[in-house]
Order: structure tokens, then sequence, then C-alpha cells
């Protein structure tokens, strides 16, 4: 990507440092609980927590270890920034190479202002760019991971996937595989979190959280189609100018637009899929999501042939290559 030594080393620098910031100053969760000055949805969003600890412990035979059992409040709605780049005519995403992890596709930033210098330095270049949020943090194991309020932010169930997507991270990586790690988390997040509702006994909670996998499993049949019409664009066998090409993707994009509308509406979701409607969709916001998605129903396949037992799956999970 044309970095240089001294931006490769002032981004691991700011890396360090932001880490740090995130590790340390942080309070043991039940200490949180304790406190006389805890309101109360915190408390009870940390006693949340502390369930969702030991049923994946105990129940999905994850490793938890000591993650996520410190509390640390941030000043800010994400834990990291995450850039994605893909070429002008490709839907491949651009990675990067770190220490321990490998390649990834993807290359996060603890400061806003850095993310966003850097997503205008790609798309000087003539990258399709896509800055995204991440509310959560994961070492892949290297350290105990804290619980941040950027967790906080949206339902249990939201919670309780996030969390268990992280833990996933934790028990398993496969090395230089970004959507078979993503993909793997994301599936076996949503299954867990089933079982968590049902062994609750949360029917109603348990067939609402169902119903919003059937939308997004229909999100994610859009997506998988509109990213095979770009691909087909991006062969180019006519050998058409880029004119004619950028001409192609961006009918394809506000059709895409539009197919996410008639979504919402069938959903009578008014507030779904606000970010695919209202802001700029591109090669790399869609190669992005489905890095998290288009593999999901390969490890639900997995899943019912583990019969639906976690330590079962994760086995099989950790055979394959």
């Amino acid at each position: 990507m044309g970095l240089t030594g001294c931006s490769t080393a002032k981004y691991y620098s700011h890396a360090v440092v932001g880490h740090l910031q995130l590790t340390t100053g942080l309070t043991p969760i039940g200490k949180v609980i304790e406190q006389d000055e805890t309101n109360k949805e915190l408390r009870r969003q940390l006693e949340l927590v502390a369930e969702l600890r030991d049923f994946a412990e105990n129940k999905l035979s994850l490793d938890v270890g000591k993650a996520y059992s410190k509390y640390k409040h941030l000043d800010r709605s994400a834990a990291v920034w995450v850039v994605y780049a893909a070429p002008r005519f490709s839907t491949k995403l651009q990675t990067w190479k770190y220490p321990i992890v490998g390649e990834y596709q993807s290359k996060g930033f603890f400061k806003e202002r850095m993310a966003k210098e850097y997503s205008a330095e790609l798309q000087s270049q003539g990258f399709d760019v896509y800055l995204g949020e991440a509310i959560a943090y994961s070492t892949l194991g290297w350290f105990s991971d804290p619980l941040l309020s950027s967790f906080l932010d949206d339902s249990d169930e939201e919670l309780a996937e996030t969390l268990f997507h992280e833990l996933t991270h934790r028990t398993y990586y496969l090395k230089g595989d970004t959507m078979f790690n993503e993909s793997f988390a994301t599936a076996f997040a949503q299954k867990s979190v089933q079982l968590w509702l049902k062994e609750k006994g949360e029917e109603k909670r348990l067939e609402n959280y169902r119903q919003k996998l059937k939308r997004r499993d229909e999100f994610r049949s859009l997506l998988q189609e509109t990213k095979n019409e770009l691909n087909l664009i991006y062969k180019n066998t006519n050998n058409d100018s880029a004119v004619i090409l950028q001409k192609r993707k961006q009918d394809l994009m506000q059709s895409f637009k539009a197919t996410c509308i008639d979504l919402r509406k069938k959903w009578n979701k008014p507030k779904s899929l606000e970010s695919w409607i209202d802001e700029e969709v591109n090669n790399a916001k869609i190669a992005a999501s489905s890095v998290y998605l288009l593999k999901v129903p390969y490890f639900n396949q997995l899943w019912e042939q583990a019969n639906q037992d976690p330590k079962t799956y994760l086995e099989t999970v950790k055979t394959l290559e």
C-alpha cells in the first residue's frame, strides 16, 4: 500500500498506546456492581455480563479465562475505527500484515482522526474505502480483554452476541483467513444467543431474535447477489472503458439501495439498513460486510452436523484449514 518505514513505526506506536489506554485503569465488574454510585441499568448489564461469561465457559466450551471480567468506561462510542479498502473495480479487499495474526483485511485505529486521514490517503490513491466503528476489542487471547462501555449501547441480545463473538475469536483463530474467522464467530455467536435464550425460557425473545436473524439472512442473500454482479461487471469481458464500468457500477449500487428500501418496507422496520440506504455504498463496504456474513450458512451447516453441540462444533471447526 506504499507505506514507508516511518509511517509503519508511527502506526505501531499509536497501536501500543491505544492498547494500553483500553487495558489499564480497569475495575473488576464485581466491584463496579457493588459500588453505591453505579446506576441501576449499568449494574444490571454487568450482572448480565457475569451470567454470559459463565454460560460461555460452562455451556459453550469457550475459552473465557479472565476476559471481560473488568470494566472500563470510554468517552467515545467506538473502541476502534476500522478501515477497509478495495480497488475501484474489484471486490477483493486489500490486506495488511501484522505480527502474530498474519494477514488481515482491515486496518484498525484507536484514534478516529488517524483513521480518517488514512482513509483519505487511500482514496487519493484511487481505492474505494469504508471506515467503520468497532465497539469491541479483541487481543485473541493474548491478554484478558476488557469489557468496554461501548459493549453496552444496544440490547441484551446484541451484548450477548458481541461477547460470544469475541470469545469465539479468543478460543480459535485461523491465522491469515479473515472471512473464515469472522463468519465462524458470527455464526457461533448467533447459535449461542439462541441456546442462552432457550435455557432461560425466554421463548418470546428467542422468537424475536430468530426473526431478526431471518432478516439478516435476507440481507446476506442480497449482499451475495450484488457482490456476484459486481464481479461480473469487473471481469469486463467486452473491454469496456473505465467510464462505462463506473456507470454500470453506480447503476448497480443504486439498484442495491432500492432493494434495501424494499426490504425495510417488507420488514416494517423504518430504521433498518439506514447506513446502506443513506450513506455511500462501494466495493469496500460490500466486501467488508461479506467477510462477516457470506460464509455463515456454511458454518450453520457444520452446526447441524455437530448435532447442535457446542463442544463438538468447536472441535470440528478446529480441524478445518
